[in-house]
């Protein structure tokens, strides 16, 4: 984009360049925060008079992380980048005794403190054992957090952990399918946000691997998200454009303890009960001259695990996660087929009668996360994730009781997302983060014939044959982000 204007003499010039700087400083202090929270807050004495100079140090109670500012003269402090997780935030001043206190920061929180530092009887420290309350006084945008407990332990179908945004009030499922209505908006209209970095396909207006399409199931796994911030109004600019919401997600990082997870889950056609619907198809694909079993075809595996931890104690830090499934349902033809009068129908009917074998679509999948994190000081903090998808859906490019195995064919997802950070304290009224994102999202549909597509009526009934109509097909997105802001 390019800007042009003029001005007349230098003061007007000057001002206009006051005047933008401070709009880049201020956009630039906003997105900065995106995957990450602010903490601000004043220092005083019982009576309510400000304590200016006083040292305040959060301490991330996780990693070890330590970080320290001066109030200034009104008594202020502001950590405005800070990881997410548990802190204690802890003040002291000559003549005071020191106050700690114990707060959680989540992704995109912006919170306020008022730590009032009693007078000093010895050498005391007063614990504020209660964690302090979330009360976002600081701006007026409307925001839902989910956190790590409610992922792990709220029961969802399929492991997408986007369902969780059903939660939030006034968001249902789109009519369209898969993707999520926030207001009645269409799904393609949300933006999804993972670690700070757009992670939305520009081509289908859906998110990277187009998990809301009915396929792929989940681009990240569910156990690999710490937490993700759903915002419906009112959301500052930091987030980028969305008509609908924009679903701030931050993914796991390890600690100074070792925790891992391990899981699968199993259903099959044996465990499962009589569908009616089934029932009369099935009898009448039996009066069509082709059986069908007892119970529909299904299978359904999920399974994984993650294990993260230090590499070196309050330094360097690893997360993985894997998380794979292999899942079949059946695709039955429900076709009858006339007898034949004349040798033309016999060949048309023995043409036929080869297409409408009942045939298998598969959902396999597999997904990694691999993420590393380095306190290089007290002063700089690296951070880099990467996440690979690979699906495999058989059968989805076009299916149905009337379309034969020929009509359809596998729909495969291959994304790649790599994401790094380096968060620096240059002064402690100054940081910088240096931010560098890279998304490739390859979704090719393959066909399972060469032949001409071809719709076949008779006796009231329709079958699809040959390649369909859109198939073999190819999609492919490459995208790089730079981004280097100051707060």
């Amino acid at each position: 984009m390019l800007c042009a204007f003029s001005v007349r003499g230098s003061n007007r010039l000057a001002q206009l360049l006051v005047s933008f700087l401070m709009v880049l400083a201020l956009g630039a202090g906003a997105f900065a925060q995106v995957n990450q929270g602010t903490l601000s807050g004043t220092t005083s004495d019982p009576s309510g008079a400000v304590l200016p100079d006083s040292k305040v140090t959060v301490t991330n109670t996780a990693t070890g992380e330590s970080f320290n500012i001066n109030s200034n003269a009104e008594g202020l402090f502001v950590f405005p980048l800070l990881p997410l997780g548990p802190y204690t935030v802890e003040a002291s001043h000559a003549g005071f005794n020191t106050l700690v206190q114990n707060v959680r920061i989540t992704v995109g929180a912006k919170i306020d403190l008022k730590m009032v530092l009693p007078v000093a009887t010895g050498n005391q420290i007063v614990q504020v054992t209660a964690e302090a309350p979330v009360v976002e006084t600081t701006r007026t945008s409307e925001s839902d957090t989910v956190g790590d407990r409610q992922i792990a332990n709220l029961p969802t179908n399929g492991r997408n952990f986007l369902d969780f945004t059903l939660l939030t009030p006034g968001v249902v499922r789109d009519v369209r399918g898969g993707d999520l209505s926030f207001a009645g908006q269409r799904g393609t209209l949300n933006s999804l946000t993972v670690d700070g970095t757009d992670n939305n396909n520009t081509f289908f207006g859906q998110t990277l691997g187009r998990t809301g399409s009915g396929r792929a199931p989940y681009q990240f796994s569910q156990d690999a998200v710490q937490e993700f911030q759903v915002n419906t109004n009112g959301y500052s600019a930091e987030f980028g454009r969305a008509g609908g919401a924009v679903i701030n997600v931050v993914t796991k990082s390890g600690s100074n303890s070792f925790h891992g997870t391990a899981f699968e889950f199993f259903r099959d056609r044996g465990l499962n009960a009589n569908d009616p619907i089934y029932s009369l198809q099935r009898a009448f694909a039996q009066n069509a001259g082709k059986p069908l079993p007892l119970k529909p075809a299904y299978h359904f595996n999920q399974f994984g695990g993650n294990l993260g931890g230090p590499i070196k104690k309050d330094k360097v830090f690893f997360f993985f996660d894997y998380d794979g499934q292999r899942n079949l349902t059946g695709n039955p033809i429900l076709v009858t087929l006339p007898t034949p009068a004349n040798a033309f129908q016999t060949a048309a009917v023995n043409y036929l009668a080869s297409r409408i074998d009942n045939y298998s679509r598969t959902f396999n999948q597999d997904v990694y996360l691999g993420k590393g994190d380095w306190n290089i000081s007290d002063r700089h903090q690296l951070s880099a994730r990467y996440n690979g998808q690979r699906f495999t859906g058989q059968g989805l490019e076009n299916s149905g009781t009337s379309s034969a195995f020929e009509h359809t064919g596998a729909s495969l997802v291959n994304s790649d997302s790599f994401n790094a950070q380096l968060t620096s304290t240059l002064r402690p009224t100054l940081v910088n983060v240096l931010k560098f994102s890279y998304q490739r999202d390859s979704e090719p549909g393959q066909a399972n014939s060469i032949n001409p597509e071809g719709q076949v009526r008779f006796s009231g009934q329709t079958l699809f044959v040959g390649r369909n109509s859109f198939s073999p097909r190819e999609t492919t997105i490459h995208r790089q982000e730079y981004g280097d802001t100051v707060t």
